[in-house]
């Protein structure tokens, strides 16, 4: 046997092909329940928080369940079975959901930001956005 030489025949490697297992699973529909229920639990629980003048140590508890919530997505996604890779897209977008939470992140911990009910709306929807763009993009055939 040379070196080049393949060690198996095409009809072989065809078999091999066949048999891995198929990465393109797509979300059942209570993953999808969940994850939009995670959603507006998120934007809803940082909107409530932000509005209700909380002291420091439960807006940081706020902050960091926001928090690891999104992070136990990402952990869910990166351990199911039968998943794709993660796209640059998606790493991108869940970098961006877990970052963004410091936003209304900082009116949470140091009650600092603008205590506007407009500013209230708008700080958390970021996160969520990102979040929900994530989730819709790693739900995606």
């Amino acid at each position: 046997m040379k070196r080049n030489e393949p060690l198996t025949g095409p009809a072989d490697q065809l078999a091999v092909i066949t048999a891995a297992p198929d990465l393109s699973r797509p979300a059942s529909l209570g993953e999808r329940v969940v994850g939009v229920a995670t959603l507006v639990g998120l934007y809803g629980g940082l909107v409530a928080a932000l509005e209700s003048d909380l002291p420091r140590p439960v807006g940081v508890l706020v902050f960091v369940a926001a928090l690891v919530l999104l992070l136990r997505w990402n952990g869910h996604h990166d351990n199911a079975a039968r998943r794709r890779p993660h796209t640059r897209l998606e790493n991108g977008a869940r970098l961006c959901a877990a970052a963004l939470v410091g936003i209304p992140g900082i009116s949470l911990v140091f009650g600092d930001g603008p205590d506007t009910f407009a500013a209230h709306l708008v700080a958390p929807a970021f996160p969520t956005l990102a979040a929900a763009v994530y989730l819709v993009l790693r739900w995606r055939k």
